[in-house]
């Protein structure tokens, strides 16, 4: 029998059972400022996590499109773009809030579309269950040092934050086509460094 993936909901009464507080039912309406609290730690840490670039959040050769002023608007869920510089080896593009600017040239306007990678942040239910796994632990023990200070009251502890981001650097790794990543050396992206074995924990 298939197991479902853990939801939000489950993810934040995992976190309030860490201090031995009740569970909620719902995410809607009025919540326990707790419950408030273990929401937007979740949140922090679903956000710091993805920002690494992941395979499930990161897609390759993602054409950016200039708008009539030549400039490039990004989407509000982009979280790192990185543009391929055997294709534009002029410019050094990066993000400034929605819009990309070329530091290289000092200026905001391109004279072309670019090719980039681009890391894109993913809702909590959007992502695969080792990834809400691993952010779920950390943020639960980041939950309790910060609303109770005592590390013997953890439900989890370091080991178990190290075990579940192998677990999902494995995975990750495994779910990569490694021959378009690595093995083109036109291709300039954020995983022309990437080794699971040396990201094991922050």
């Amino acid at each position: 029998m298939a197991v479902a993936a853990t939801t939000e909901l489950e993810a934040i009464n995992i976190m309030l059972a860490a201090i031995a507080e009740a569970p909620i039912n719902s995410l809607t309406g009025t919540l326990p400022v707790d419950a408030v609290t273990a929401r937007s730690t979740l949140a922090e840490f679903n956000k710091e996590i993805q920002s690494e670039g992941w395979s499930f959040n990161t897609e390759i050769d993602v054409t950016l499109t200039r708008d009539g002023s030549n400039q490039i608007s990004l989407p509000a869920n982009v979280l790192r773009v990185d543009a391929n510089i055997h294709q534009h080896p002029t410019i050094d593009p990066i993000q400034r809030g929605l819009k990309l600017y070329d530091r290289q040239n000092n200026k905001y306007e391109f004279d072309e579309d670019l090719i980039c990678t681009v890391v894109y942040f993913r809702e909590f239910d959007e992502i695969p269950e080792q990834a809400r796994r691993y952010i779920n632990i950390k943020a639960a023990r980041v939950f309790v040092d910060r609303l109770v200070g005592d590390q013997g009251l953890r439900t989890y502890t370091q080991e178990d934050e190290i075990r579940a981001r192998t677990i999902l650097t494995e995975t990750d790794y495994a779910n990569a086509d490694h021959n378009l990543l690595r093995g083109d050396p036109s291709l300039t992206s954020i995983f022309d460094t990437y080794n699971p074995s040396s990201a094991l924990i922050r």
